[in-house]
């Protein structure tokens, strides 16, 4: 996973200073890299909204070479990698409380 999140990282340059301040506080002050995607779903368990996030953005990757060349790269790791970010904290893998954590 670790290898997948870099490359993706890697694609953006044009806001990586901004992008690189934002990704330092959720590394450093959130549950962003254990936080699972949902309560009982998709991806419950630790780890599971960086997984669900970083294939989100490979498939708009996809989706972007084979119907919209002209937006950028950098655009889709962006949207693809944050776009559920709101759910940071919010679920705890079953069976788990946040101080397992």
């Amino acid at each position: 996973m670790k290898e997948r999140y870099d490359a993706l990282l890697g694609k953006i340059r044009d806001r990586k200073d901004t992008v690189n301040r934002f990704i330092n506080m959720l590394h450093s002050e959130t549950t962003w890299l254990t936080s699972p995607a949902s309560t009982k779903y998709h991806l419950n368990k630790e780890g599971g909204l960086l997984e669900h996030s970083v294939g989100v953005a490979e498939t708009l990757l996809q989706l972007r070479a084979a119907l919209a060349p002209e937006i950028s790269e950098e655009s889709c790791v962006i949207v693809g990698l944050f776009h559920d970010i709101g759910k940071v904290g919010t679920y705890v893998p079953e069976g788990r409380t946040p101080s397992d954590w």
